[in-house]
């Protein structure tokens, strides 16, 4: 009777074990997804925070296909979040509902938005369309042409992009590992540490994440 019910348990294991690992693994920012587990006639809501009570910014079809994430994670009240990218910018999805829409890795021809920020001093730099974007809360806000996201060659995951403005040129280095990069003041995870060496020489450290359009 105890082998039975072991079996029986360890059964039911294995067959919960596909949807835990969707919900457990590093959204990948490189990879689309599409929705499952919604019932026909419902809708996944897409909402400002990662909390079911929070504002409704937008809906998915239960047959929602070509989602991106930006590749943020969050846990709340039991529940795991993934930040979906949208035209209104980031919000956020329950994970159990979303799955990649195949299972094949990124093919190195990966190009999105991507956004790295930092702490202490507070920093950011936007690319996008060719152009990266360098604020500071108190520096005027610079400009450089930014050059394609290339794949360091024989890695997934590992991203360098050239930065070229008046003072020389620099580079952003974004990386992806088995554990998330932390901003230390949020309990957001994001997929990319990333590293920003500005044209004058400055070195920038922090966290990168897939941007909206």
């Amino acid at each position: 009777m105890r082998l039975r019910i072991a079996a029986l348990v360890a059964m039911v294991t294995l067959l919960s074990l596909p949807a835990l690992a969707t919900e457990e693994q590093t959204p990948e920012p490189a990879r689309l997804y599409r929705v499952t587990g919604v019932a026909a006639g419902d809708v996944l809501n897409i909402r400002a925070q990662p909390d079911p009570t929070a504002q409704i910014t937008g809906t998915l079809e239960p047959d929602a296909s070509g989602v991106a994430v930006a590749g943020t994670r969050m846990e709340a009240n039991g529940a795991v979040w993934w930040q979906v990218v949208g035209g209104d910018g980031l919000s956020w999805v329950n994970a159990r509902y979303l799955t990649p829409v195949d299972d094949a890795p990124p093919t190195g021809d990966e190009t999105f938005p991507l956004r790295c920020t930092g702490t202490e001093p507070f920093w950011s730099v936007s690319v996008t369309g060719g152009e990266a974007r360098f604020e500071t809360p108190t520096d005027e806000a610079k400009t450089w042409q930014a050059g394609p996201m290339t794949r360091a060659a024989g890695l997934t995951g590992r991203y360098a992009i050239r930065l070229e403005g008046g003072d020389g040129v620099g580079h952003l280095a974004a990386w992806r590992n088995q554990r998330f990069c932390s901003d230390g003041m949020s309990d957001i995870g994001f997929p990319y540490e990333g590293i920003v060496v500005t044209p004058d020489g400055t070195v920038h450290g922090g966290c990168c994440l897939r941007a909206g359009e």
